[in-house]
């Protein structure tokens, strides 16, 4: 059994996406994945070192979480314990968990802009023209 060339299988199509497509895929997942890294890291690095202690409180219904993944007794933190780094008047951890991770990201978007941001043609813009004749 032939099949002639001007029938294509019902698949041939969806495996060759749109470069515009691909790309806005791409970037979506770069993205994404950015947002991801900073979010797992700022809200680990804030519980950890943050101003409360890591146990349970006497009505809490769950695990405290020093039961779940070991004791945490080097992260507990104290008020007076903590230091303000470069004389900001911020505490460390606030530094490091936020303000650290936040001017990262600003750079990272900004090489993402520059360097790794793909503009694609969309084509031409036929509305324009209907709408300058009407």
């Amino acid at each position: 059994m032939t099949v002639s060339t001007s029938q294509q299988h019902p698949n041939d199509q969806s495996r060759h996406e749109d470069v515009v497509y691909r790309n806005a895929k791409r970037e979506a997942w770069v993205i994404t994945g950015m947002f991801t890294v900073c979010l797992v890291y700022t809200c680990t690095y804030c519980y950890l070192f943050g101003y409360t202690s890591h146990e349970g409180l006497p009505g809490s219904t769950g695990q405290a979480i020093g039961e779940m993944v070991g004791p945490l007794e080097q992260f507990n933190r104290d008020p007076k314990t903590l230091t303000t780094p470069f004389g900001l008047g911020i505490p460390d951890w606030i530094l490091y968990g936020i303000v650290i991770p936040w001017l990262a990201c600003i750079a990272a978007s900004f090489w993402f802009c520059i360097f790794y941001f793909a503009e694609d043609d969309l084509g031409s813009d036929d509305t324009s023209t209907d709408n300058a004749n009407s």
